[in-house]
């Protein structure tokens, strides 16, 4: 009897030891109870489109000299004092795998047509913005994990075919019978699906135009059907995201600006920096009323402590000369820097607008492309819509983003748009140049195509008084036109790589000075850059 409950006591213990090894119960302690496993489309939806943000580059915004700084270390693109482009793939990782996922949770019903669109229209915002930055990149072999972790780098000019024929049967796919696009979670439009054909044919248009100096036939080919397919052209049609003055919510554009450089109304800022000469002058020369809207100047009170009076007088504004000095000037006070209106942390960031849809027609009719307006009609309708979109931002006294009728009228009488077809083609790049400065990158991808506007980076001045650039740059004192692409290549992918960079004919272990071009940057076009200090 004594062994019998012994036996029975030996196995209970081994069941309770089986039952403790249960590969399932061991998993479950792993699980975070509090993580939602399951892929929600229209939570995830949201959060792709707060990932279509364009973060500010601090290189990109001194090459496109909208800024300048005095200091030497955060000058990257300023006095290119250090390569401050290193590209990386993090957006196959995120972005591109976020819109994956949401895909394959809504691939096997046909009611989901319409979101499917959205999201394709997304990946290929997305995948633009990866070889605009470096060239050729992973695509067709791209996105399969494991099974491929070595993909082939596909040409620039396949993934531009590619992307416009895949957003094409994206627009084309979009039904009205069917449920719309996600909603009260689409934050653009609500689920509204003829805005997002909008959406889908003004991104058709500027990938179309990107093509326009080296492929001309087939650019004019998508652009004249993003037109005919109706691109965003009303104020209610803009993509943009709101955001909130309250931890959480902050605008990232304008809260990086504020923790960055400009964290309090004059003094020194943290980076030196101040608006660029080139921009400010631009702005006063031609009488832009945006000026006041933007930009600001922080007059000292001579109080103890120090406190300032903000002036947006339009005569007062000024620009620092970009790659002059490397030392604290005693009238650092005096330029102009970002108005409190633009950097509100609750202002909101536009992702597509009618004024880049009107410059891209206006582009297009001048070239002689049937778009169905006039390039001089299509500009006009893009210059008041820039300055109409201010009206976005909550006003920040003495600033107000509410520009009247009357000044942008006056603005076009005073800068008509008129002279030969080269002067007209600068006139529609230095307004987007100016329309679309919170974006800069887009902005630096048409400079690149056009060279357009012109800028000068040679303003340092020698002992002997001739001028230069900036002594120690990395970049032959050249702007920078591309990124470089991800170092780990080299060791992750080697054979791919290579024969990448080997093909768009530059050595990435030179560094290139990153000067190696896209495929539809041509070279015989020059490289958008003067040598005097009056460009």
């Amino acid at each position: 009897m004594k062994n019998l409950r012994i036996l029975i006591i030996c196995f209970a213990a081994v069941g309770i030891f089986i039952t403790s090894c249960n590969p399932d119960h061991l998993t479950n302690l792993n699980k975070n109870p509090d993580q939602i496993e399951d892929i929600i489309p229209e939570y995830s939806f949201t959060g792709a489109l707060l990932e279509t943000t364009p973060i500010r580059n601090n290189n990109l915004s001194q090459g496109m000299q909208y800024y300048s700084t005095y200091k030497e270390v955060p000058a990257g693109g300023d006095k290119f004092y250090s390569f401050g482009l290193g590209g990386n793939f993090n957006t196959y990782r995120d972005e591109l795998n976020r819109l994956g996922k949401i895909a394959i949770a809504l691939k096997d019903d046909p009611d989901n047509v319409n979101m499917l669109a959205a999201v394709e229209m997304l990946r290929i915002y997305h995948v633009q913005g990866i070889t605009d930055r470096m060239g050729d990149v992973p695509y067709s072999d791209a996105m399969q994990g494991l099974a491929n972790r070595k993909p082939k780098y596909d040409t620039q000019r396949s993934i531009y075919l590619s992307m416009l024929s895949e957003l094409d049967a994206a627009i084309n796919s979009m039904d009205n019978s069917k449920p719309p696009v996600f909603g009260r979670a689409d934050v653009f439009y609500g689920g509204d699906i003829a805005k997002w054909k909008k959406f889908g044919y003004t991104l058709m248009a500027r990938i179309g135009m990107r093509m326009s100096e080296v492929e001309p036939a087939l650019a004019q080919q998508w652009v004249e059907k993003a037109a005919a397919g109706g691109v965003i052209t009303d104020f209610l049609d803009i993509a943009y995201l709101r955001y909130a003055n309250v931890t959480g919510q902050f605008n990232p554009r304008a809260n990086s600006m504020i923790t960055g450089n400009f964290s309090a109304p004059g003094g020194d800022n943290v980076e030196g920096g101040k608006y660029a000469k080139k921009f400010i002058d631009y702005l006063k020369d031609t009488e832009d009323p945006r000026l006041a809207v933007i930009s600001v100047v922080w007059v000292p009170l001579g109080t103890t402590p120090p406190t300032y009076n903000a002036d947006n007088t339009a005569a007062n504004q000024k620009g620092m000369l970009s790659g002059s000095i490397n030392s604290y000037p005693m009238e650092f006070e005096t330029y102009s820097e970002p108005s409190l209106l633009y950097l509100d942390r609750g202002s909101p960031i536009v992702i597509f607008e009618p004024a880049e849809a009107y410059l891209l027609l206006a582009e297009a009719a001048l070239r002689g492309w049937d778009v169905g307006i006039t390039d001089a009609e299509a500009y006009e309708k893009a210059v008041t819509a820039a300055m109409k979109r201010w009206a976005l931002w909550p006003d920040v006294a003495p600033h107000t983003g509410i520009i009247q009728d009357a000044e942008i009228a006056a603005y076009l009488s005073k800068n008509p748009y008129s002279g030969s077809d080269e002067q007209k083609f600068e006139q529609i790049a230095y307004q987007k140049w100016v329309s679309m400065f919170d974006n800069e990158f887009e902005v630096w991808s048409n400079w690149r195509r056009i060279k357009l506007p012109v800028f000068n980076y040679a303003n340092w001045t020698r002992a002997d008084g001739t001028v230069t650039s900036y002594p120690g740059n990395v970049s032959g004192g050249r702007m920078y036109r591309r990124y470089s692409l991800p170092i780990a290549e080299q060791t992750l992918n080697p054979d791919n790589y290579f024969e990448a960079i080997e093909r768009q004919g530059f050595s990435e272990e030179n560094l290139d000075l990153l000067q190696g071009r896209m495929w539809w940057d041509l070279e015989s076009a020059g490289n958008g850059s003067g040598q005097s200090n009056t460009n």
